[in-house]
């Protein structure tokens, strides 16, 4: 499946909406955490390489297709 080129805004918000929150942000990174203890750190840039985005997502085992369904 294939992810859209997306805003490091766009991002925030749809993990936001999957249960996680922001815990650390420097430079131009973002560190996130679900209450389950996962964690995702991506780029907050104005678009977000979609293979940086795909492996983060994996690493921090977020389901794609969850993922994309909350992308509004």
């Amino acid at each position: 499946m294939k992810l859209p080129v997306l805003s490091g805004r766009e991002v925030v918000a749809a993990l936001r909406r999957l249960g996680f929150v922001e815990i650390h942000r420097k430079g131009s990174h973002v560190k996130m955490e679900h209450r389950d203890g996962r964690r995702i750190v991506f780029p907050f840039h104005d678009e977000i390489d979609r293979y940086t985005l795909k492996g983060a997502l994996a690493d921090a085992d977020i389901d794609l297709t969850e993922f994309l369904d909350q992308i509004r």
